[in-house]
């Protein structure tokens, strides 16, 4: 009689040691499948137990994390997810789960999880998952607006997955809410400097608060981790692009040069490129024409050294005057549209007028050359 009574008492303290509307609340829905009295009930039992981390749990894995749910909410999945770690914490000592679970790991074995924390870092990979990929499917949709919720809640699930704030940061520059952008992608960036896109994103911001040299950095930044990352040739194009246009704004047009070399033989049939190496080497072939020519203004009074000078910057020009008619005349023949193509070619043919010109010029030199 006493073993019965000293077992009923341990039964008793069992019992105890969660609220009735904790009980209440778990056999409402896993008897009788009633989300709505669970929600209720799990609700309460926090309200009388602030310090049992278990409904929290509860309302995170199974009202609102459950895929089978009508009440299925991410947001509401995650905030008691991180409530029942919050109570979990208060007395430092990890809390059990009702039962401990046997569950799959990633390299094939198998773990035992006995604790709500336990529990709870184990499924939050399960939850981003889930509003990770339902946010891509949105952005498919065109409904960035909800895919951007999707993706702070799979933030809050797994605050250092890195792809997360790397959708934000896309989202908010695409809505152009650069502090926003700038922030998320940060963030990404200190977990994982590896997304190109990333730096990309920070310098075409830069760019547009026309911080030239800030952009500059950023560009230089995403094409050196696409080339670490071995990108494919269209993504290695776009950042080669976004580095020539900034090399060439901040007056680097030697080295724009040679990055568009490299450009046209990563993708040889990008009749932008070509345009964009035209219009880079008649730039240089205007601004040396015009340095040459104050020397050409005054040539009788020239040395036979400063001559020489002169003859090797008009021969600069025809250099980069080829180069400029060899581009456009790429333009012409890659042209479907017959109008742009003869718009083209007739720049070529403008080009070839004044190699004319520059070799006239030189011929002069030479004879002024003779003459002394």
């Amino acid at each position: 009689m006493r073993i019965f009574l000293y077992l009923f008492a341990i039964l008793l303290v069992s019992c105890s040691t969660t609220s009735v509307e904790y009980r209440t609340a778990t056999t409402s829905l896993r008897n009788d499948r009633d989300y709505n009295k669970a929600e209720e009930f799990a609700v309460k039992a926090l309200e009388v137990d602030p310090n049992d981390a278990l409904p929290a749990y509860f309302l995170s894995m199974e009202v609102y994390g459950s895929s089978s749910s009508p009440k299925k909410d991410y947001k509401k999945a995650a905030f008691y997810f991180s409530k029942a770690l919050e109570i979990d914490a208060l007395d430092e000592e990890n809390q059990k789960l009702e039962s401990s679970k046997i569950v799959p790991t990633s390299d094939g074995g198998q773990k035992e999880l006995k604790t709500i924390k336990s529990a709870i870092e184990y499924y939050s990979y399960n939850l981003w998952a889930e509003s990770f990929n339902e946010g891509i499917s949105l952005i498919g949709t065109g409904d960035n607006d909800k895919a951007m919720e999707l993706f702070l809640v799979a933030a809050d699930f797994m605050p250092m997955e890195p792809k997360s704030y790397n959708a934000l940061a896309t989202l908010y520059y695409e809505s152009s809410d650069y502090v926003n952008a700038l922030n998320m992608a940060d963030k990404a960036l200190s977990i994982d400097s590896s997304f190109s896109t990333l730096w990309s994103i920070k310098g075409s911001i830069a760019n547009d608060k026309n911080d030239q040299i800030l952009a500059e950095e950023m560009f230089r930044k995403a094409y050196d981790v696409a080339l670490k990352n071995k990108e494919s040739a269209e993504n290695l194009s776009g950042h080669m692009s976004r580095l020539f246009d900034i090399l060439f704004k901040n007056d680097k047009k030697s080295e724009a040069l040679l990055l568009s070399e490299r450009l046209i033989e990563s993708d040889p049939e990008n009749i932008d490129l070509y345009r964009n190496a035209g219009a880079v080497y008649q730039n240089i072939l205007n601004d040396s024409f015009l340095a040459a020519s104050d020397g050409l203004m005054n040539m009788n009074s020239l040395n036979e050294m400063e001559l020489e000078n002169l003859k090797i910057q008009f021969e600069d020009c025809i250099n980069m005057a080829q180069k400029a008619r060899e581009n456009f005349l790429m333009c012409s023949e890659l042209e479907l549209d017959e109008m742009e193509s003869e718009i083209y070619y007739e720049e070529s043919k403008k080009l070839k007028n004044r190699i004319k010109e520059i070799k006239r010029i030189i011929k002069n030199i030479n004879k002024k050359l003779d003459e002394s």
